[in-house]
């Protein structure tokens, strides 16, 4: 569905991936392997097959990381191995222009271009790549928009609330919990329940950067944004059915 709640693609599909760059990975069958797995594109048209292999990522900066298990190679958007090569091993799409591969499983990755070139001598095990591109995702989100990205939850008298990175408040602790910040809204639970699952993850509002509530609602194993919308559950332990909030806290149902 788009995040108004319509329906752009009927539910026909056992699994599906995410949306990236007009392009999502599903299946409609299984396998002695595992799914058989295709693209599609908004439409719902089936885009290209990747046979019997599996996709390790959806599309970013024009690949795909595809994987047959002893094999890992980019396809592009027709599907095609553009690159003509094959790695052992894969982790992650490309991000700035640059992927890691490597020539066994499991360690020793080392950067490729967007012509699949090595352009560095140094190998990185897993850890150091999600570290380097931790941080790089850091200071991309130090550009964003909203001032609310910055904001640090702090706890006074077993209350939660928000400074700035000048350490002034600037929405007091009065929340038993609080979430993160995403596109200048975030969840909170008060009026605590006198009972809360394990793992359960609830929240039961949505503030604004000002922390004025946007709604009241009751979240269950809150996912926080997936996409253009907000993710939660009607019950604990991922049960009671998939509900999804706007931007603007209001809930989005889906419709033909």
């Amino acid at each position: 569905m788009d995040k108004t709640g319509k329906i752009k693609i009927k539910a026909e599909y056992l699994r599906v991936g995410d949306f990236n760059e007009g392009l999502c990975f599903a299946s409609k069958e299984i396998i002695k392997k595992d799914y058989k797995w295709i693209f599609i594109d908004t439409l719902g048209n089936k885009a290209f097959d990747i046979k019997d292999n599996f996709p390790e990522t959806g599309f970013n900066e024009g690949f795909a990381l595809i994987s047959s298990l002893e094999e890992h190679w980019f396809v592009n958007k027709n599907g095609i191995n553009e690159f003509g090569k094959t790695w052992k091993d894969g982790q992650g799409e490309f991000e700035n222009g640059i992927a890691f591969v490597s020539d066994k499983q499991y360690s020793d990755f080392y950067p490729i271009n967007l012509n699949g070139e090595r352009i560095d001598d140094k190998s990185y095990s897993r850890i150091e790549i999600f570290n380097l591109r931790k941080d790089k995702k850091i200071d991309t989100k130090n550009t964003s928009a909203f001032k609310s990205d910055q904001f640090v939850p702090f706890q006074k008298n077993e209350l939660w609330g928000f400074k700035d990175l000048q350490n002034n408040v600037v929405i007091e602790p009065n929340f038993y919990k609080v979430g993160k910040f995403e596109n200048g809204i975030c969840a909170v639970l008060v009026d605590k329940p006198e009972f809360i699952f394990v793992n359960d993850n609830l929240m039961n509002a949505i503030i604004d950067e000002k922390g004025n509530f946007l709604n009241h609602i009751e979240m269950h194993c809150f996912m926080g944004f997936q996409g253009e919308l907000i993710e939660f559950y009607g019950g604990p332990h991922f049960g009671g059915g998939v509900y999804y909030l706007d931007k603007n806290g209001q809930e989005v149902r889906p419709t033909e």
